[in-house]
């Protein structure tokens, strides 16, 4: 590659990042809502302690920062060490921003934009596989984030007192997303709707 196609190539994806942004940032609440029962379920797999419900709360300042709470009972007693626990029927709250949250999407969608092709069918099915695989991402992510943060701060107590809690498989996983697991996956999702596509076009 030239230096001239590397120029062109670095525009367009910085482009495609902008309109993706700008999408993201416009229909961003509609997207959230419309993923909020797959995320409730994922949320439920996940652990079986809690009873989730999840909103989206508008932001108060003149950017759109709008923010995911999640609101979590408590649905049998949950010990944090061997003198401290949780009641039933406790509302937990969390919360993720909202763009923060789709960022997968800005990143796979943009990726999948640029990535040379011959036809627009081609396109096409890029960015159909795409859009599907960055929901799978943020199925991945999100609900790790919620459930990690909210058991970081039960841990804070834990460590105070004897016997404390177990750390949960999924603050692992939360923190491995936030050190850019989450980017990572966005990337290897797009790589993996590529070499989708070439297999699928070659039976064509």
């Amino acid at each position: 590659m030239n230096p001239r196609e590397l120029f062109t190539l670095t525009l367009k994806g910085l482009l495609a990042w902008l309109v993706l942004s700008g999408l993201v940032w416009y229909f961003g609440e509609w997207l959230a809502k419309g993923l909020f029962p797959l995320l409730k379920a994922v949320i439920m797999m996940m652990t079986s302690e809690i009873s989730p419900s999840l909103n989206l709360i508008p932001s108060t300042q003149a950017l759109p920062d709008d923010t995911i709470e999640l609101s979590a009972w408590v649905l049998h007693p949950l010990y944090i060490n061997a003198s401290v626990g949780i009641p039933p029927g406790t509302e937990l709250k969390e919360s993720a921003h909202l763009l923060h949250a789709l960022v997968p999407l800005v990143i796979e969608g943009s990726i999948l934009l640029v990535w040379p092709v011959h036809r627009w069918q081609q396109r096409l099915v890029l960015m159909v596989f795409g859009l599907l695989t960055a929901v799978l991402v943020i199925m991945a992510t999100l609900p790790a984030q919620l459930l990690g943060i909210l058991e970081i701060s039960f841990q804070e107590v834990a460590m105070s007192g004897n016997q404390p809690r177990p750390v949960p498989w999924f603050v692992d996983w939360m923190v491995f997303c936030e050190m850019g697991g989450r980017w990572l996956l966005a990337i290897a999702a797009a790589g993996w709707c590529i070499q989708l596509q070439r297999g699928l076009l070659k039976r064509w």
